[in-house]
């Protein structure tokens, strides 16, 4: 009985840690991930085609920074007639955690715009103001 006590003890003392998965703290989020989806595809994937041509999204990378900074450099590839042409943007600004559980806050104040984010276990999705689900892991 005394056994099962002792065990009962560790396991309840181990639950009362409030930390469900130490990657979801502040610290364990800075670093620079890759994009592995947009809008729910594998890249490379369409994101729109018109008279224009056919844009597709070919990579992606986040680096998020100690000092709340984050950087984004996403390489789209534009086909028309035939031809195509490739081309990055890189965005930035600056990241906060909301609440508890790796729930971020993305500022872009360059095109005046936010978006939300969950970062845990070696991965960080953005739901983008545009509406699209983009996932970013290591």
């Amino acid at each position: 009985m005394r056994r099962f006590v002792a065990l009962l003890t560790v396991v309840l003392l181990t639950a009362c840690n409030n930390e469900v998965d130490q990657s979801t703290r502040p610290n364990s989020v800075i670093g620079t991930y890759q994009l592995r989806s947009y809008g729910g595809r594998s890249l490379p994937t369409v994101v729109s085609t018109d008279a224009g041509g056919v844009t597709e999204v070919m990579s992606g990378e986040l680096v998020i920074g100690s000092d709340n900074s984050w950087s984004e450099t996403r390489t789209y590839r534009l086909t028309t007639a035939g031809t195509s042409q490739t081309a990055s943007f890189v965005y930035t600004g600056s990241w906060t955690y909301e609440r508890d559980q790796a729930y971020m806050l993305f500022n872009m104040p360059s095109l005046q715009v936010q978006f939300t984010g969950t970062a845990a276990g070696g991965s960080v999705t953005l739901s983008m103001s545009d509406g699209n689900t983009v996932i970013y892991s290591h």
